[in-house]
Parts: C-alpha cells; sequence; structure tokens
C-alpha cells in the first residue's frame, strides 16, 4: 500500500470512527439543519430562568433559556417555548436570541427532558411526531449578533404545546443576563436572556501581558540605542 492510498484510508476511517459534528452557522446562515446534541458533552448548569411571554397579545405561557458550561470548557445557550393557551388561527413560528456578535456558534436540538425536575421539559409538539420530523432549522444574522430557530411545519398552535429545546454552543467561556429571549406570531413576547460576553483576562494574565509590554518596549530601546550608536560611527 503507497503512502496515498494509506493516508487515505487513514482520513477514511478517522470519518467513519468520529461523531457527527455540530452544525456550524456563519453569520448570514438560514435553513442550517440543527444538530441533535450528543448528551455526554452537556456538561454543567450554570444559570437558568423562566419567565411569562410578557408582550404576547395571542398567546400566553413560558420562555425559558439556560447557560451550560459544556465539556469541551465552552458555553451553550438553551431556548425553549412552552404555551398555555393561543387565539384560535394563530402560530408561534419562531425564537431568536442575541447577543452572538464576535462568537463561533453550532446550533444543536434536544427534544428530551434533560433536566429532570429543572424547568425544561421534553418537547410536546403533535407535529413533531408526523411524517415530517422536525422541520425546525437555524438562522444568522449577517452581522452574527441574532440566532433564530425557525420552527417550520413545527410550529406552536395549541395549548399544552412545547417546542424542542434549542441550543446554541459557543466559543465564549464568560456570560452574562443581556441581549433578548424573543417569540415571534401575530405579537411578540421578549425578555432578557443569558448571552455570551467576552472573556476579561485574569490578573496573572494581566500580569503576563504587562511583562510582555514590558520587555517588548526594552527590546525597542535597545534597538534605537543601537541604530544612534551605528550613525555615530558611521
Amino acid at each position: 500500500m503507497n503512502k496515498t492510498v494509506l493516508a487515505f484510508a487513514l482520513a477514511a476511517s478517522s470519518l467513519v470512527a468520529s461523531p457527527a459534528m455540530a452544525a456550524n452557522l456563519l453569520p448570514d446562515a438560514s435553513q442550517v439543519q440543527f444538530t441533535a446534541i450528543d448528551a455526554a458533552t452537556r456538561g454543567t448548569l450554570l444559570a437558568s430562568t423562566e419567565t411569562g411571554t410578557t408582550g404576547a397579545t395571542t398567546y400566553s405561557g413560558f420562555l425559558r433559556s439556560a447557560v451550560y458550561l459544556n465539556t469541551l470548557g465552552t458555553l451553550d445557550f438553551y431556548y425553549q417555548v412552552a404555551i398555555n393557551s393561543i387565539n384560535p388561527g394563530d402560530e408561534v413560528f419562531n425564537l431568536t436570541a442575541s447577543n452572538f456578535m464576535g462568537f463561533t456558534v453550532d446550533a444543536l436540538v434536544d427534544g428530551t427532558d434533560f433536566d429532570g425536575a429543572g424547568i425544561f421539559t421534553a418537547a410536546n409538539n403533535p407535529n413533531l411526531q408526523g411524517p415530517a420530523g422536525s422541520t425546525t432549522t437555524a438562522s444568522r444574522n449577517g452581522s452574527g449578533s441574532v440566532v433564530r430557530a425557525d420552527f417550520g411545519a413545527n410550529g406552536l398552535e395549541g395549548a399544552g404545546q412545547t417546542s424542542a429545546t434549542y441550543i446554541f454552543r459557543t466559543n465564549a467561556t464568560n456570560y452574562s443576563l443581556g441581549g433578548t429571549f424573543t417569540t415571534q406570531d401575530g405579537s411578540v413576547a421578549q425578555r432578557p436572556n443569558f448571552q455570551p460576553i467576552a472573556a476579561v483576562p485574569e490578573p496573572a494574565t494581566w500580569a503576563m501581558m504587562l511583562v510582555g509590554f514590558g520587555a517588548i518596549g526594552a527590546s525597542m530601546r535597545r534597538r534605537r540605542r543601537a541604530s544612534a550608536k551605528a550613525m555615530q560611527f558611521a
């Protein structure tokens, strides 16, 4: 077996052995398929919140969000919508969340009651069990700040229906309560949510940066002195 064939065989075997990658959600992306989360990577719950649908005029229910530290060492942001009541003919057709600008985002989904007695519940939408299965896709706006789950045929239009839990996996390592979590139908309901924020250097990191800046400055001073001496003897 020559080296080319061996390299191809190794690459093929690694693809077979590797788990499916998450659906990467680039800025200005649309109709990206959500990937089922690998439960082994879920990690640890850091914070969660559940509020009523303040601002909605056609339905009532709950907006749920949470942030997890996954086993990769970065943060995942979770979102779910649950309907208590909704006007006949109306439908909740998407959810959006911000602010994700400057971060990588992967689109994951979980339809189970993964947190037991926690705020999230198993998806309870008849369309998810229908012939079409899940039709929900992920999108991200041009600046990258807003991510969205478009329910498609899985829109919520009946009392007691609950969306799957949509998860946006990022490379962030810090978060804050800010941005917005929004649902849309004929009206709009929104609330603050957990969002990724840029990491703040720890004191030790600041010290290392200052030492580095000092070394650069000393190096520049030495170069200037050497240049001055060279000019004197020229």
